[in-house]
């Protein structure tokens, strides 16, 4: 629990450092993320209490930002790539609702993932997404998805030329794969918390497609954020 709280401290100073005009320690590809978010981590290590006050006291600071943010057209710095104004929002939506789903697991606490705010938080992903494609996936690789989310606007990825085309779902689109699911799921696929098969059992479900089996390849193709 003590790692997960200083984590999400250690992204909040990231933001809080481009909310003063600077910038923070930017990874140059995927693999990166988890040895800057180590270095941080032992950087800002402190009992959990003191890890908690200090992130009370940035919350200020961080909701006038996000405040300005809300109105603002533009990119936001996101390691080794770029994301728009609400992204930069719905991403640190995500990190304090998964860490705080971590917390209160650990406390035996009940933590619900809101599936509106999970569809905020999937949107922004999707938009980055191609910046997590695997190096190794290979410009031969050739699948397309559909994610039919619930409550949401549909989605297609497609994987080819070793790159990762995501935007919204046209009716003339042809999947290899229909998948079917709540947000939360989705975004607890592609944040690799669990895996293709146990999501099934929790709901996420193949509904279609010319090629169906190769839905279960498709979390492999991206690296863990």
């Amino acid at each position: 629990m003590q790692q997960t709280v200083a984590h999400v401290l250690t992204i909040a100073h990231r933001y809080i450092a481009v909310a003063r005009g600077g910038d923070y320690r930017h990874a140059g590809h995927p693999r990166e993320v988890d040895v800057i978010n180590q270095e941080e981590l032992g950087a800002v290590m402190a009992p959990v209490s003191e890890l908690a006050d200090q992130l009370q006291a940035l919350a200020p600071e961080m909701d006038a930002y996000f405040d300005a943010l809300a109105d603002r057209v533009g990119t936001f710095p996101f390691h080794h790539t770029v994301a728009d104004s609400v992204t930069a929002q719905t991403n640190w939506l995500g990190e304090v609702l998964f860490h705080g789903h971590d917390v209160a697991r650990a406390v035996k606490m009940r933590w619900e993932l809101p599936e509106r705010d999970m569809a905020l938080v999937l949107r922004g992903v999707l938009q980055i997404a191609d910046a997590w494609l695997r190096p190794d996936t290979g410009a031969a690789a050739d699948m397309c998805a559909a994610l039919e989310i619930h409550g949401a606007r549909p989605y297609l990825i497609r994987i080819h030329g070793g790159r990762a085309e995501i935007r919204e779902r046209r009716a003339e689109d042809r999947p290899d794969a229909v998948l079917k699911g709540p947000a939360s799921l989705f975004m607890q696929l592609l944040y690799q918390r669990t895996g293709p098969l146990v999501a099934t059992l929790r709901g996420l479900r193949i509904v279609g497609g010319r090629r169906p089996w190769l839905a279960l390849r498709l979390q492999s193709c991206f690296e863990r954020p």
